[in-house]
């Protein structure tokens, strides 16, 4: 029996793998266990940030574990400490909780939005369509996409769904029972689309109005992929709450909720809490993460690679009609087709590049932020030899 039917045979069967066996990462890079190498541009859905194999993560790696790997969350951890004060400093914000993952991150803040709702009395919670939040039961009491929330009735009580960027359905919903109103800026999962700033006005005229809480869902585009801290600073907006993941743990599991002093006191001791949630280990290496890609040369750099690769883009768009539109902020990049997108990531998989199918016709592309010209050349050449002329 090989690993991939002794997987089938011992796993729950929610995933569908790609037929690699990986034996080790460098840089952009993942090689098999047969010696093939592929070009990795969706970096483990945006975690991987600085690639495979950093020098920095590994050290700070290293350093830590040989210290303590584990404490309780009784015990001030140095390495929590030293990431919550970089985090809070370069976001503005006042108080941060620690996670183990996004989905950790969505459910704490709800029980955090809904607490303060409580003393508010206000009690409706608000997700977009086409967002995604994660797929646990408040995440999926947030969303709108039957494929994940089929079979998983009820949900839970006073959640509601606005369409997204449809400033009618956003005006018509929201009211002084609002609590919280939770989206994504630049939608992931749903295609790399981004809020329209009439939408983002709007919504800020109505907390103006209601005075309820904008909770933004960084998880994928926060930690620079799209060439700032966060994906909504591009909008014009600062938001009461700011949940993330992903990229933040150094491809260690670590995710963060961060609230303004408007929910500052909301927790006491003893109403939420998490065993794992800011490892130190992780901790450790999101500090060696952080440093690196919030320099302001490691930015500059990526954003003029991205500008380098949205060159590149319209070339190809004028050259393949099937591409529709091609939607980029920074390294958050989705290339949206007249056909299924599926097909075409099988074939770049065939030519060793790795990029996600996502939204029926959208290729997503979430390069490691280390990535440089010559492996967004990699991927034009590649997408150019696939694509319908």
């Amino acid at each position: 029996m090989n690993i991939t039917e002794l997987e089938s045979q011992l796993f729950f069967h929610t995933y569908k793998r790609l037929p690699l066996e990986i034996d080790r990462g460098e840089g952009c890079y993942l090689y098999t266990k047969d010696g093939k190498k592929y070009l990795d541009m969706f970096s483990g859905l945006a975690v991987n940030a600085l690639g495979y194999a950093h020098p920095a993560v590994i050290d700070a790696i290293e350093k830590q574990i040989r210290r303590y790997n584990h404490l309780s969350n009784f015990f001030i951890q140095e390495p929590q400490v030293q990431l919550a004060e970089r985090l809070l400093r370069l976001s503005g914000y006042n108080k941060i909780f620690f996670t183990n993952s996004g989905t950790e991150a969505i459910e704490g803040t709800i029980k955090l939005v809904r607490k303060w709702g409580k003393a508010h009395n206000k009690n409706m919670i608000f997700g977009m369509s086409n967002g995604f939040s994660g797929r646990t039961m408040g995440a999926l009491s947030l969303m709108d996409k039957e494929k994940y929330r089929a079979g998983y009735e009820p949900f839970l009580p006073n959640f509601g769904n606005i369409v997204f960027n449809n400033v009618e359905d956003l005006q018509s919903k929201i009211s002084s029972d609002t609590a919280a109103v939770f989206l994504e800026f630049i939608q992931g999962e749903g295609g790399i689309v981004g809020v329209t700033q009439q939408f983002v006005d709007s919504l800020k005229s109505l907390r103006d109005k209601f005075g309820f809480l904008i909770v933004a869902d960084e998880i994928q585009a926060g930690i620079g992929r799209t060439g700032k801290l966060f994906g909504f600073q591009h909008f014009n907006i600062e938001p009461d709450i700011v949940t993330i993941a992903k990229p933040i743990g150094g491809g260690l599991p670590l995710g963060a909720i961060l609230g303004t002093k408007k929910v500052a006191d909301v927790w006491t001791y003893g109403v939420h809490g998490t065993t794992f949630g800011g490892n130190p280990v992780a901790c450790a290496a999101g500090i060696a993460t952080l440093d690196i890609v919030m320099s302001e040369q490691f930015l500059n750099r990526l954003n003029e690679t991205a500008n380098y690769a949205l060159k590149k883009f319209v070339d190809l768009k004028a050259k393949h009609p099937v591409i529709k539109e091609v939607r980029m902020y920074g390294f958050m990049i989705g290339i949206d087709l007249s056909i299924p997108s599926g097909p075409i990531v099988e074939q770049m998989l065939q030519q060793h590049v790795l990029v996600n199918s996502t939204a029926d016709t959208v290729i997503r592309i979430l390069p490691p932020l280390i990535a440089e010209k010559d492996e967004f050349d990699i991927l034009f050449s590649v997408l150019d030899s696939v694509l319908p002329s």
